[in-house]
């Protein structure tokens, strides 16, 4: 029997595509995390009696514990490997969800949610990591905007989960037909459910990762060589797989002595504040904003609770669609190409939203300009700037490197979440979304000057053309 479908060296893409998927799925269990609060807002401050500033902490809560997870992951993925990690994010990530289905008080809730992003925090670190460490160069940025796809398939899922939720909570209402306890936890606190529901895809993400192999990287760099060879055979030619481990080894011996700390001095500055302002500016750029607070931003603009839970979920699926256009084209037309073409789209659809609010324009057409962002944002600024951290340290200590641009991530995501509900209350929406669009100006900025393009090039030759600056 022929050995699947055949990639131009002669490996698998099938088992590629297999491992990278399964790699990948984390990306849905984040989606669906970050945004099943959206739909749960207005019942969660009633029942709680949330201040603005109370209700910023419990949604950015999860991005805080993303924060810590992120910080944590890269220590770990390179001292015990990156599968182990995956198994100990998708573990987390379930516990968590079990725990705020039965949450008791508003502080075991917040808590919980706390844990569940340190869950997805860890997998923003490894789920791209792994990923990019198993791709060969020519399927490597496509394959890790996997994971970036998986999250917009998260967040879709989330949206009619919560959807088909109401619905049945509508349904059965005043019912005597469900037992006390679903009475509660679907009808009368329904918002339990909805975190329930994502226990079952947990669980499948946890069982999957048992039939993925461990980064041949990681192998090498640990001395498990024949290991190593075994997984580059199935996914390259044998002459091909035995050139890369080779490189491999050859890098990893000439940096032997390349340490975390070599990242804040000398040739290796560069790539390190790279990544920390293209993460920033990528994240604060309002996405969160649209992804937590859309369907009360759009209530704001004149739609009603239905409506504007219908135009948020046409959001998701533009987000999802919009990330096809990524994969479609990071192997193609390149990483700075695209990331500047999308950071201008959504740069000038952020003025477009402001300027619609400061007009009092209200209904579809704040839909529409919304869509407009996300769909800049999803086919570039989203997924590119995981390609980008995924690719551009050195072997070595490149779990703990990423893990200091994925802090920086969900540190601003965190801060915008926290704080938007309070600069609501001090400053017309038309002026937040204004400062949003400045951000972009200077991603603009650092995509001119101080990005390289990598597409091409395997993460040997990245790591080379760093330190022979």
């Amino acid at each position: 029997m022929k050995d699947h479908q055949k990639t131009e060296a002669d490996g698998s893409i099938t088992y590629l595509w297999f491992i990278s998927l399964v790699a990948a799925s984390g990306g849905v269990l984040f989606g669906y995390d970050a945004v099943v609060v959206s739909g749960i807002i207005p019942q969660i401050t009633h029942q709680f009696s949330f201040s603005s500033f109370q209700l910023g902490l419990f949604v950015s809560s999860f991005l805080w514990g993303c924060a810590i997870g992120a910080g944590l992951g890269g220590v770990v993925a390179d001292t015990f490997g990156r599968k182990r990690l995956l198994l100990i994010s998708s573990s987390i990530i379930l516990l968590s969800a079990v725990w705020c289905a039965l949450s008791g008080s508003a502080s075991h809730f917040i808590w919980a949610r706390l844990l569940g992003g340190v869950g997805c925090g860890v997998a923003t670190i490894v789920c791209p990591l792994y990923i990019s460490e198993v791709s060969p160069e020519k399927y490597r940025g496509r394959m890790v905007t996997l994971y970036h796809f998986m999250v917009s398939f998260g967040i879709v899922m989330s949206v009619f989960v919560n959807w088909g939720i109401f619905v049945f909570a509508d349904k059965h209402a005043g019912s005597e037909t469900l037992s006390e306890f679903w009475t509660w936890f679907s009808v009368v606190e329904n918002w339990r459910a909805m975190f329930a529901a994502e226990a079952l895809p947990g669980f499948l993400f946890l069982i999957t990762i048992f039939f993925i192999p461990e980064s041949p990287r990681w192998l090498v760099k640990n001395d498990r060589i024949k290991e190593a060879k075994a997984v580059l055979f199935k996914l390259n030619s044998k002459d091909k797989a035995l050139q890369i481990c080779n490189e491999i080894r050859e890098t990893i011996s000439l940096n032997d002595r390349i340490k975390f700390m070599d990242l804040f001095q000398s040739k290796l500055r560069k790539p390190l504040i790279l990544s920390i302002l293209i993460c920033i500016f990528s994240e604060a750029c309002g996405i969160s904003v649209v992804l937590y607070y859309g369907p009360q931003l759009f209530e704001q603009a004149g739609l009603s609770l239905g409506s504007s839970l219908g135009g948020f979920s046409i959001i998701a699926i533009v987000i999802l669609i919009f990330n096809l256009v990524a994969i479609r084209f990071i192997d193609k037309a390149g990483r700075r190409k695209l990331l500047a073409i999308g950071a201008t789209g959504a740069m000038l659809s952020l003025v477009a939203i402001g300027s619609l609010y400061f007009a009092e324009h209200t209904g579809l057409i704040i839909v529409l300009a919304v869509t407009l962002f996300v769909s800049f944002f999803a086919s570039s600024i989203g997924p590119v700037k995981f390609v980008i951290l995924s690719e551009i340290f050195p072997n070595r200590i490149r779990g703990k490197a990423i893990s200091v641009g994925t802090v920086c991530i969900w540190l601003t995501s965190a801060a915008v979440a926290q704080l938007f509900p309070m600069m609501r209350e001090v400053m017309h929406t038309g002026y937040i979304f204004l400062l949003f669009a400045l951000d972009l100006a200077a991603l603009l900025m650092v995509v001119k000057f101080l990005m390289p393009e990598t597409m091409g090039l395997t993460i040997e030759e990245i790591e080379h053309s760093w330190v022979a600056e």
